[in-house]
């Protein structure tokens, strides 16, 4: 039977079987059953090859310059699994946007949107490129919760990943997006809302207009994010995990020209709490509001950011 690398010791065998029993996403679990898949393929490997006869120890193979007979193809071992994840391209808001899936269907991580489709592609190529090159980051967010991020050499930051509330769970989906990321395979897609057939139409009143709402953007850890708030300092809508400056300053101004052209709706989650959603005029969603026990409070809380949005001043955090 074959054994397990020579280089994997029992006690960080015995520790990866507690992080398993621990683990909180498919993705942790899949970046440690990789480690091992090198010993699986070889007993897989052992377990179809014809058993051979038995050498005596004393006995010594003389050398030999014989060439080694050809294996036929249904003698040749199974070949190991396939782990290729996907960059799965789809159109959001009035841009592009693209996440990269797992073999398993975890999705790593989501990117920023782009205006047009090349700019999707220009990304992926960009990411691929500094995956040996560039630095994988785990980062404490303002939150308290924890992201891997991939930077380049110029310190450009290229990837943020979905938040995690344990450091481990981050080191490990970083570990995965190393692993797929390089050779996974680019696909488009249409990319459905699940709620749009049973989401309730919000009536918002477009004629009314408030002062004293604010766009502030932040900049934490390299990355930006933005909150429009109402004058009594309540979150209305919020968006993170752009890479640039310019990122997120077009972020704002697509989420104002939506909410011209766009429309609101309630829509009601497993936990019976209630959120409201901006689509826009073709049917994507390009916004969501924060979770609220009723459905009243969400819809006061789309029509509070039609309110404000128009004078709201953007204010950069520092």
């Amino acid at each position: 039977m074959a054994k397990l690398n020579s280089s994997v010791n029992k006690e960080e065998l015995k520790n990866d079987i507690e992080a398993l029993k621990n683990a909180s996403s498919e993705a942790e679990v899949d970046a440690i059953l990789a480690k091992y898949q090198d010993s699986v393929d070889e007993m897989r490997k052992a377990k179809d090859k014809p058993a051979k006869k038995a050498t005596p120890k004393a006995t010594v193979k003389p050398k030999t310059t014989a060439k080694k007979a050809t294996k036929s193809k249904t003698e040749e071992a199974p070949k190991g699994r396939s782990y290729n994840g996907k960059y799965e391209v789809y159109e959001i808001g009035d841009g592009f946007q693209y996440h990269l899936k797992a073999s398993n269907g975890e999705i790593l991580f989501v990117s920023e949107v782009y205006t047009t489709r090349e700019g999707v592609s220009k990304a992926i190529d960009a990411l691929k490129k500094n995956i040996e090159t560039g630095e994988l980051r785990i980062s404490k967010d303002k939150k308290g919760l924890f992201k891997f991020k991939l930077v380049a050499k110029n310190h450009r930051v290229l990837a943020i990943s979905s938040t995690y509330p344990q450091e481990k769970g981050a080191q490990r989906a970083s570990e995965s997006f190393k692993k797929f990321a390089v050779k996974a395979d680019i696909v488009d897609i249409e990319f459905e809302d699940a709620d749009v057939k049973t989401a309730t139409p919000i009536e918002v009143n477009t004629k009314e207009r408030k002062n004293g709402g604010k766009f502030e953007i932040e900049k934490f850890d390299g990355e930006y994010s933005w909150d429009l708030k109402a004058s009594n300092g309540q979150i209305l809508c919020q968006a993170d995990g752009y890479t640039s400056k310019s990122g997120v300053m077009n972020s704002i101004d697509s989420f104002k020209k939506n909410i011209k052209e766009g429309t609101f709706k309630c829509v009601k989650d497993k936990n019976n709490n209630y959120c409201y959603k901006l689509y826009t005029q073709s049917g994507r969603v390009c916004a969501v509001g924060e979770s609220y026990t009723t459905k009243t409070s969400a819809e006061s809380a789309a029509n509070s950011v039609v309110a404000f949005y128009r004078d709201a001043e953007v204010i950069e955090i520092q």
